[in-house]
Order: structure tokens, then C-alpha cells, then sequence
């Protein structure tokens, strides 16, 4: 089970890599920040319904239920990607991207502060480390504007990303199917950004052929496969241990960066990569972590959910840190 955490949460990272270039495409091509984030959740509500129909998904939720969805998508998921796709019009991607991924100290401290989890020396250091290669990633001389701003948005969007991966670990939105979650959060986005294109009315909903190309892409990679790949992966595993595994999306970035946008993949990248990833290899080889909530309670989940029982072996209890 833990590994199956580790190949989401990976997984869930490299594809979110993909968005700040396939983003920048979309700007070129006469989107904006407010249209693209916009877009790329109205895209993916077909397709969940389409994967709720055939899970035989039902789309009740009580009310509690659908004031914590909305609230998420709101505040945690659709601020995340607004605030991140301001930045990038301030800073650029590089930088706004690497100051976003200050979202796992954020996550630890939350669940230090707030529901007493304990770091870990493991967690602690592969942190420090995995902070450490961002840094190693940070450009510097880029972009015009008020770079104030996009340095405060970019870390603002590490904050609400940090509260959506700490309420899908910490909260009972673990137990509802994850298309479910992923499906009322998406649409309370898309309400969300129609309601401020009311006064501003910067939607722009007539763009060219391959800005729509871009954009499901986008919408596809980032907002449907990678928060389902994330939410498995957290329900695996801690979130702060799911938030250093996450830090692997730089490196996804700069490599699809160099690929598709011709940015050079330079030696100091190379070096951020090389200990980021040495990170991650220390995390996985430690003593395994898992969420506080019981292994009774996941079982359980899991099972009305339909997955496969695990093995014995798999069965036994895991040590407490």
C-alpha cells in the first residue's frame, strides 16, 4: 500500500509539471489566467460524469458534505490555480512555480499545529532536502510587472494547495469516492469563476483552435488525472510524506520546459533534480508512515470503494513512528 502511495503521488507530480508550460502556451495564444482557470475545470466535468455513470457512482451528498466540497474547490483547489496562473504573468513560470513548492512546510506545519502529527527525523530531513533542490530552481531576472505581487501570489497558492492536501488526508472528504470529490470540486470552481467574470468579464470564451488544444490538455493532465492520482496517493500515505513526493513536479517542469519551450536545463537544475530525488529516495526507504487515522477505517474505505483486498502481509500493523 505504500508504494502504490508513492507511484500516485509521483505519478500525480509529473503530470502537474506539465500545466506551467502547457499554460504558457495558452497565454501566447490569448488566454489568461481567469479563462485558463476556467476552462480547465469546466473540461474534465464530462469526463467524471462519464467515470461516475460507469462506477455507478451516485452524485448525493448530505449537506455537510457539499458545503466542505465547495468550500475546497473554492478556497483551496480554485485559488490554488487562479492566484498560480496570475503569478505566472509577474514572475514567470520558473520562479512562481519554485515558490509554490513551498507548500510542504507548509503542510507539515499545519499538521504540527493543528493536529499534533509528529515530523519525523526521516520526514524532517528529506524535507530539508527536497527544499533545499527547489531553491536550487529558482530563476532569477524574469518577468515585468509588479514582482512583489507575484512573489506574494505564488507563495499564497503554496498555502491553499498546502490546506486542499491536509483536508483530503485530515478530513472525512478521504472517504467519498474520488471522482466524487474531484467532480464537486471542479464545479464549484467553474460557478466560482463565472461569478467573478461578472464584474470583470475577462473570460475569454472565443480562443483559437489550439489554445482549446492546450487548454484540455491542461485540463486533462492537471485537473483530472493528477488531483485523482494525488488523492489515492494521500490516502496511502501521510500528507506531509505525499507533499515531498510531490516535490518531483520541478522536475517535471524543467524538463518539459526545456522539451517544449526550448529553456535550458542547466547545470544548477540538474543538481536541484539530483537532490530532490535523493530526497524521495530517503523517504521511501524509511520506516514506513502512515495517516493517523486507524488502518481499520482505510480498509473499510477501500473496500466499499470496490479495491481488491490487500494481501496478508500487507494486513499487519504497520509501526508507529
Amino acid at each position: 500500500m505504500r508504494a502504490k502511495g508513492i507511484i500516485f503521488t509521483g505519478l500525480s507530480a509529473l503530470l502537474y509539471g506539465l500545466a506551467p508550460v502547457l499554460s504558457a502556451k495558452t497565454y501566447q495564444l490569448g488566454s489568461d489566467a481567469l479563462t485558463l482557470t476556467f476552462y480547465r475545470e469546466l473540461l474534465v466535468l464530462p469526463l467524471l460524469l462519464a467515470v461516475l455513470w460507469r462506477r455507478r457512482t451516485s452524485l448525493r451528498v448530505t449537506a455537510k458534505q457539499l458545503a466542505a466540497l465547495v468550500a475546497v474547490g473554492l478556497f483551496c483547489r480554485g485559488a490554488t490555480t487562479l492566484m498560480l496562473n496570475i503569478a505566472y504573468l509577474y514572475i514567470g513560470v520558473g520562479t512562481a512555480t519554485t515558490l509554490h513548492f513551498m507548500y510542504p512546510v507548509f503542510v507539515a506545519l499545519i499538521c504540527r499545529q493543528v493536529f499534533g502529527e509528529r515530523l519525523g527525523r526521516a520526514r524532517a530531513t528529506a524535507l530539508a532536502l527536497a527544499c533545499a533542490g527547489v531553491v536550487l530552481f529558482l530563476e532569477t531576472g524574469q518577468g515585468g510587472g509588479s514582482v512583489a505581487l507575484g512573489i506574494i501570489l505564488s507563495i499564497a497558492s503554496g498555502l491553499t494547495y498546502a490546506c486542499f492536501m491536509v483536508a483530503m488526508d485530515k478530513t472525512f472528504l478521504r472517504q467519498l469516492d474520488p471522482f466524487l470529490v474531484i467532480f464537486y470540486t471542479a464545479g464549484a470552481v467553474v460557478l466560482g469563476m463565472l461569478a467573478i467574470n461578472i464584474p470583470l468579464g475577462r473570460i475569454v470564451f472565443a480562443l483559437p483552435p489550439r489554445a482549446f488544444f492546450y487548454t484540455f490538455l491542461v485540463a486533462v493532465a492537471s485537473s483530472f488525472f493528477a488531483v485523482i492520482l494525488l488523492q489515492a496517493g494521500v490516502r496511502y500515505l501521510s500528507a506531509t510524506t505525499a507533499a515531498v513526493f510531490s516535490l518531483l513536479e520541478p522536475v517535471s517542469c524543467a524538463l518539459a520546459g526545456a522539451a517544449w519551450l526550448g529553456e535550458g536545463f542547466t547545470l544548477q537544475k540538474l543538481a536541484g533534480s539530483a537532490v530532490i530525488l535523493g530526497a524521495a529516495g530517503l523517504l521511501a526507504c524509511a520506516k514506513p508512515e502512515v495517516s493517523p487515522d486507524s488502518r481499520e477505517d482505510l480498509e473499510l474505505m477501500m473496500s466499499a470503494e470496490g479495491y481488491p483486498d490487500p494481501p496478508e502481509e500487507e494486513k499487519r500493523e504497520v509501526p508507529k513512528e
